[in-house]
């Protein structure tokens, strides 16, 4: 091989390593809270189309350890953050249960509740936590009325974000 030759396949090496340093970057997802689910996930997915997504093994959580027998809960292994709701085995709702995710208006656990207001405006509806005196629920919704995010405030910060459809964002504990 002549030294053009090297050249070219110390180039092309160079190229290969680089594009395995950045992949992993590539891949990297943003999970932001979106109304309609987070990061890759839209709501109204099945939970086969969800794992096939992630690139998970997620596992239903068998009916017998259920509340309520068509819900459950599970979290992604890749995004400790986030907790996924299926119904009937449908994506419903998206919870951010650890700092590090933002709503798609910038809110994140911890920010003033005056900073949901600000950046969502008079479509925010504010009713009284009913088992925290000094909470409260902060609910946009969105599309036509199928879709929710609500901010869960204590002490004037915001405590939790979920969003997805209405019913199930509403719902106060999850599948509980």
């Amino acid at each position: 091989m002549n030294r053009h030759g090297n050249w070219q396949l110390t180039k092309r090496c160079w190229g290969a390593l680089l594009l395995c340093a950045l992949l992993p970057a590539a891949q990297a997802r943003d999970w932001t809270l979106r109304v309609d689910g987070a990061g890759p996930l839209k709501v109204g997915m099945r939970f086969d189309t969800v794992n096939k997504i992630l690139g998970e093994h997620l596992e239903r959580v068998p009916a017998w350890q259920r509340t309520v027998p068509s819900c459950f809960q599970v979290t992604p292994a890749e995004q400790e953050g986030i907790v996924l709701m299926f119904v009937k085995d449908v994506l419903k709702r998206v919870d951010v249960t650890q700092p590090g995710i933002e709503s798609e208006r910038g809110i994140a656990l911890d920010d003033p509740e005056g900073k949901v207001g600000r950046h969502y405006g008079e479509a925010v509806r504010t009713v009284a936590h009913p088992r925290r005196p000094d909470g409260h629920y902060l609910t946009v919704r969105a599309g036509e009325g199928q879709y929710a995010i609500r901010f869960e405030t204590e002490q004037g910060r915001v405590a939790a974000m979920y969003a997805g459809a209405l019913a199930e964002v509403l719902q106060e504990d999850g599948c509980r």
